[in-house]
């Protein structure tokens, strides 16, 4: 089933996304975390591709699982970074072989260490390029990213915008947004997306706070805000942990029931392979669904 079909029911789909872990510590929480986020019920759950190395096979591992033996239905990242257009395609067919029907198509972040992007030699530099090459191959749901921020290396909006417009004329089926945490944020965003003609469905991503340096730091890389009110909170509780996750945890659901109210088609939920905090958030929030 491809994720498009999710949306425009009449119903709020909601979803989650999971990394490949890269240590054996990380990949033993996975196994026993992932029974406990399907039994949760979301529409699918999608999972991301590492930069380079043993992350790419475990991305098809771990999205192979989810469609074949949990039987529910996944989306397999893929990013330009370090593949030719030949080894791209050897990979799209590799995840067809796995009866995955959904990719998330990125232009993917420069490996640890670098600091720009360089596209491989007879490869993509922008992730309009890669959904084109998917959608030529064919058969596959494809989602791509949305920045109601702009994307960290864009200069401006504007730009931003144009360079989402080219994937969905390409071919992209869903837009799913990079986190943040002002829903203003968001609802402008789409009113942009409209007015260019983009009539995809636009999802919000959302990511529970599980700690004051966590989203320090993931912000900072990806260039999203914390409101002033919400980071006050978090460095008011300080240390005291159970303090901070209730403050991530009410701030996710608060934004999420928001959103329901207004309508959205779904949320994605970047959920950092963790099951309480999901788990307290969708229970807070099922009355809206």
């Amino acid at each position: 089933m491809k994720i498009v079909d999710f949306y425009g029911n009449g119903h709020s789909a909601i979803s989650f996304e999971i990394f490949p872990p890269r240590t054996s510590t990380g990949i033993a929480g996975l196994e026993e975390r992932l029974p406990q986020l399907i039994s949760l019920a979301p529409a699918f759950i999608t999972v991301t591709y590492g930069a380079l190395g043993t992350e790419q096979g475990r991305t098809l591992e771990i999205a192979s699982r989810i469609k074949n033996e949990y039987a529910m239905e996944t989306a397999h990242h893929l990013t330009c970074v370090g593949s030719s257009r030949e080894e791209l395609t050897r990979t799209i067919e590799e995840i067809r072989r796995h009866n995955i029907e959904n990719i998330i198509a990125l232009r993917g972040d420069p490996p640890r260490g670098d600091t720009l992007f360089v596209p491989p030699e007879d490869g993509y530099s922008h992730a309009d390029q890669l959904v084109d090459h998917i959608r030529q191959i064919g058969g596959f749901g494809i989602g791509v990213a949305g920045y109601p921020e702009k994307h960290i290396e864009a200069p401006d909006l504007a730009t931003d915008l144009q360079n989402l417009k080219r994937k969905v004329d390409n071919g992209a089926d869903v837009i799913i947004t990079q986190l943040y945490y002002d829903n203003s944020q968001f609802y402008r965003f789409v009113d942009y997306c409209r007015a260019l003609d983009i009539d995809q469905p636009i999802i919000p991503g959302l990511m529970p706070i599980l700690g004051i340096e966590q989203i320090k730091r993931i912000t900072s890389m990806c260039g999203t805000t914390i409101p002033k009110l919400l980071l006050s909170q978090l460095e008011e509780a300080g240390n005291d942990i159970n303090k901070v996750h209730e403050i991530g945890i009410s701030h996710t659901a608060n934004q999420a029931l928001d959103l329901l109210s207004h309508g959205v088609p779904g949320i994605h939920f970047y959920v950092l392979n963790q099951y309480f905090h999901i788990a307290e958030i969708m229970e807070r929030i099922k009355s809206a669904l």
